[in-house]
C-alpha cells in the first residue's frame, strides 16, 4: 500500500505538554512534504490556533479545524467545507451555560466569541493562539456558527458530558480533552472534514496515514488506511488504530513513522525503501 497524505491531530499528538512540536518529528514530517506527501493537521482547535503550526513545519495545506466543521488550505484560506448553524438554534445551551456558571465560547469559522473571560482560561486561550472577541450577548451574533465549547475543571466536565448528550440531543457533542466539551452539527466530525478534503485532493481515504490521542480522533482513525494512536490515548482510542506509537512527549510521530514506513541505514541513518516522491509505503 502506497501512502499519500498524513494526518495529524495536534493536542496531545503534534505537540508535547508544553505545546511545542518536537524537532525529530517536525524534521520528519518536512522531509515527507518536501518528497510529495500532503501534510494535514485534524484538531479541535480554531484556524488560528493550526495554521500557525503549518508555518512552524515548513508546510501547507489543508487543515480540519473545529473538530471537523470547517476545512481549508492553509495559505490560500480556501474553503473546502463547511457545518455549521444559525446562533438562534443554541439558544437552550447558551441558556443552560448561563444557569449553570459555565465557562463557554462560540466559534464561528475564524473567530471565536465569549460573554466573559475567566482569567484562569486566559493562559490556556493563549497556548492555542486564541484571541477571544468580549461581546455582552452572544446572541446577537449574526454569523454562522460551527462549534459551541464548554470548558471546566475535569471534574466538572466529567459530570456534564452524559448531561449535555441528555439535554442537546440535536447535536453532536463530544469530548475534546479533558476539560472540554465540543457542541457541533450532528454530521461533523474528524472523519467528516477528512473525507472532505481527500475527496478534495483525488486521494483515496485507504491511502492516508492518521495519528490521533483523543475520543474526537475515533472516526478519523477508522476512517484511514493506517491509523496510529499515540500511547497516552485512552484504550477505546488504541482498540481502534492499527497501531499504537509512544507519547506525545516522546517524539511518537517520528517513532510511528519510523517503525511502519521508514527503514533504518547504517550510513545514511533513515532512508525510504524504494519509495516514489509522491508517496511513501508501508515496509513490512
Amino acid at each position: 500500500m502506497k501512502y499519500r497524505m498524513i494526518a495529524l491531530d495536534v493536542d496531545g499528538t503534534l505537540i508535547d505538554d508544553r505545546f511545542q512540536i518536537q524537532p525529530k518529528t517536525k524534521g520528519i514530517l518536512k522531509e515527507l512534504y518536501d518528497d510529495g506527501v500532503e501534510i494535514a493537521l485534524c484538531t479541535g482547535r480554531n484556524p488560528s490556533g493550526a495554521i500557525p503550526l503549518m508555518e512552524e513545519i515548513g508546510v501547507e495545506g489543508p487543515v480540519i479545524v473545529h473538530n471537523g466543521a470547517l476545512s481549508l488550505h492553509s495559505t490560500s484560506k480556501e474553503i473546502y467545507g463547511t457545518l455549521g448553524f444559525h446562533m438562534s438554534e443554541l439558544q437552550d445551551v447558551v441558556e443552560f451555560c448561563r444557569a449553570q456558571g459555565i465557562h463557554f465560547d462560540v466559534n464561528t469559522p475564524f473567530h471565536l466569541y465569549v460573554e466573559r473571560m475567566d482569567p484562569r482560561l486566559e493562559r490556556l486561550y493563549q497556548s492555542y493562539f486564541a484571541q477571544p472577541i468580549l461581546l455582552r450577548d452572544v446572541m446577537e451574533l449574526d454569523e454562522d456558527v460551527v462549534k459551541l465549547s464548554l470548558l471546566g475543571e475535569e471534574e466538572l466536565i466529567d459530570r456534564l458530558v452524559g448531561e449535555i448528550e441528555e439535554r442537546f440531543p440535536y447535536f453532536r457533542s463530544i469530548r475534546s480533552g479533558e476539560n472540554y466539551i465540543d457542541i457541533m452539527h450532528p454530521d461533523a466530525s474528524k472523519g467528516y472534514g477528512l473525507r472532505i478534503v481527500a475527496e478534495k485532493l483525488n486521494i483515496p481515504l485507504d491511502e492516508i496515514v492518521a495519528f490521533g490521542n483523543y475520543y474526537n480522533d475515533i472516526e478519523m482513525l477508522a476512517e484511514v488506511g493506517f491509523g496510529i494512536a499515540m500511547e497516552n490515548s485512552p484504550i477505546e482510542v488504541k482498540n481502534i488504530a492499527k497501531a499504537v506509537t509512544r507519547s506525545n512527549n516522546e517524539e511518537g510521530i517520528y517513532y510511528g513513522l519510523r517503525e511502519h514506513f521508514y527503514k533504518d541505514s547504517s550510513a545514511h541513518g533513515l532512508i525510504r525503501h524504494g519509495i516514489p516522491k509522491t508517496s511513501f509505503q508501508w515496509n513490512r
